[in-house]
């Protein structure tokens, strides 16, 4: 083999493993950019800025699409607490799921739960799944999760309430509901 044929296939491998070294740089920053656009939009639709609390989260497998329809079954729950849901909670709800960036899938989920309440099952879900999640957060995750999802179903009870603005917003059935829901963080 002569000289330059050798150094030509020694180039080749050069640029070859250059090449696969760029590759894996460039793969580790466009992980590293979704890693941050996911943050971000967990960051928006959890409303907490704590990184300590956003990570918690993020480690029990919560992403903002998944906190999105997390968070409607507070909602709706509450909605349809006395049997019927009202203009104001209904608006109230498809607030909530547009600012919290519901998938489409969710969202076709949400309608049908407009027009009809849930079965039973959908909120015995929810309240198992966030008894095995509580176990997984510390206080501060879980104080914060908790504020943000029966935060977010009180303002659904608060839309309805009252006669022309006064009284009690919040009927003894939403109450109990938003109490039912509060309890599953409890220890």
């Amino acid at each position: 083999m002569s000289p330059s044929t050798l150094n030509d296939r020694k180039n080749a491998l050069e640029r070859e493993f250059f090449s696969r070294q760029d590759q894996a740089a460039i793969d580790k920053l466009r992980a590293q950019n979704a890693a941050k656009a996911q943050r971000t939009a967990l960051k928006e639709a959890a409303g907490i800025s704590n990184d300590a609390v956003l990570d918690a989260i993020e480690n029990a497998g919560i992403n903002a699409e998944s906190l999105a329809a997390l968070s409607l079954i507070p909602l709706i729950a509450v909605a349809w607490a006395d049997g019927e849901m009202d203009d104001g909670e209904r608006e109230a709800i498809q607030k909530a799921a547009s600012e919290s960036g519901a998938s489409e899938s969710v969202s076709h989920l949400l309608e049908g739960w407009l027009s009809a309440p849930p079965a039973q099952n959908l909120l015995d879900s929810w309240k198992a799944y966030i008894g095995e999640l509580k176990a997984t957060l510390d206080p501060a995750a879980r104080t914060a999760l908790r504020d943000q999802l029966i935060g977010g179903a009180r303002e659904v009870a608060e839309a309805a309430g009252g006669f022309l603005g006064f009284g009690n917003k919040v009927s003894k059935e939403e109450a109990a509901v938003l109490d039912e829901l509060a309890a599953c963080f409890n220890d």
